[in-house]
């Protein structure tokens, strides 16, 4: 029996135990991920960090009630044991009617989903490409402090079956190769950044492809960059932010339109479903069913069937993201529990066409800490970047602080790129602000 077929006839045991202890309806969701992680520092290999995680969740419906447990043992005995307690528990709870497993009509009933790769890639093939990663800017370049190459690769089992029916399962690898350089800066500053590239597939990091990762050259690029940064006086500048950190200001607003702020009313857009809460040039589509793209999925941890949707149309709020539960409890039809791969499309050009547009502003190529409150929107976060003057992005800056509230901003969108990384399941590009506020000296 292979490890799949383990899985299922794990799941159908949970499930069928459930129904004989007395549950009404249950739901079981298995995942388990197989990981492998080498890190290099220098010359030197650090770390190499071999992993199997597994966790199955039993979720039980019964006389209006509802409670869930976890588990990472597979055994029958201890499966019949925690789902006996777990009902008992259940049992004393108030009902809740808002619990509910997905309809027939949302539920996803497809064959299984798979973005993986058949081999195994063996250790010495990725200490190679670790190595080879640092040795093209180790003892190169005087200010070099440290480089540090990290690899990661994982294969995810993911299946959820439930008492209606439902029966969805997906496979899916994953590889990634970082590379993070320290230099000298001025003084004691000690500036470092980071590049990164991944994949569903070994060749998006060099491996099989014939390709030469530059992952440490462009980090140690960016590092040097930084060198002997300059303060800049309060006020409101126009601002650039770079596609790396973008996702940065659009997480409030996908935190904001997600089912649980939403029902506790800690969101600064609730009730603007239809309304216009952004500058005409933010359109912001989720594109769950995109192969080969990260956060490319069939359905989500309900088992609930994606489906492509605008969320934000020419600035006009469309969607909310509500999972069954959420949908009940606010009243309303429900989408899906979380975006899977959001696309800012309709832009053009990149962070150096957009600057020079400007006469002067502050590229931001990075946030350091802050917070933006939930509710208001009101936001306080640090950056750091560079100057951009007579079209030009020239002195790097720290040491600055930008604020405002997340309504405001994205009004003041004035133009995007067409930039974004295709790393990662937000792909943001450039953008370019009207004055936003920014404290300095």
């Amino acid at each position: 029996m292979n490890e799949k077929e383990r899985i299922e006839q794990t799941c159908r045991y949970a499930l069928e135990t459930a129904l004989k202890k007395g549950a009404d309806q249950a739901r079981v969701s298995a995942v388990r991920d197989v990981s492998d992680s080498l890190s290099v520092r220098n010359d030197s290999l650090e770390k190499i960090q071999f992993a199997v995680e597994s966790s199955l969740m039993i979720q039980l419906f019964t006389k209006g009630r509802y409670g869930s447990c976890s588990t990472n043992r597979t055994d029958p005995a201890e499966i019949d044991k925690l789902i006996e307690q777990t009902l008992a528990s259940v049992r004393l709870l108030a009902p809740d009617p808002c619990r509910m497993l997905v309809p027939a009509s949302l539920r996803y009933n497809g064959p299984p989903s798979r973005m993986a790769h058949d081999q195994e890639i063996d250790t010495n093939t990725k200490k190679s490409l670790l190595f080879d990663c640092t040795a093209a800017v180790y003892g190169k370049e005087p200010s070099l402090i440290s480089v540090t190459a990290d690899y990661v690769d994982y294969r995810r089992h993911i299946l959820i079956t439930d008492s209606s029916g439902l029966n969805c399962s997906s496979e899916e690898t994953w590889y990634s190769l970082s590379a993070e350089c320290a230099v000298k800066g001025g003084g004691d500053t000690r500036p470092s950044d980071w590049e990164y590239s991944a994949g569903f597939f070994p060749d998006a990091v060099g491996i099989g492809s014939g390709a030469y990762s530059d992952c440490a050259i462009r980090a140690l690029k960016r590092a040097l960059a930084k060198s002997n940064p300059c303060k800049v006086k309060s006020g409101k500048y126009p601002a650039i932010v770079e596609n790396r950190v973008a996702s940065t200001l659009l997480g409030p607003v996908i935190q904001a339109i997600s089912g649980s702020s939403l029902q506790q009313e800690d969101s600064f857009l609730l009730g603007m479903l239809g309304q216009i809460v952004a500058s005409q040039l933010l359109t912001l589509i989720d594109d769950p069913l995109s192969k080969g793209e990260p956060g490319y999925r069939l359905f989500d941890p309900e088992g609930m069937a994606t489906a492509r949707r605008t969320v934000i149309e020419k600035g006009r709020l469309n969607t909310y993201f509500l999972n069954t539960y959420y949908a009940n409890k606010l009243e309303m039809k429900p989408t899906i529990s979380s975006p899977s791969l959001l696309i800012l499309p309709g832009g053009k050009g990149n962070a150096v066409s957009l600057a020079g547009s400007l006469k002067n502003g502050i590229f931001v190529t990075g946030f350091n800490g802050g917070n933006c409150n939930p509710a208001t929107g009101d936001f306080s976060y640090g950056i750091e970047g560079f100057l951009v003057e007579n079209g030009q992005i020239t002195k790097p800056v720290n040491e600055m602080v930008m604020t405002g509230n997340m309504l405001d901003l994205w009004q003041k969108l004035l133009a995007t790129g067409d930039d974004a990384l295709k790393t990662t399941a937000w792909q943001i590009p450039s953008l370019l602000f009207d004055k936003l506020e920014f404290a300095g000296l």
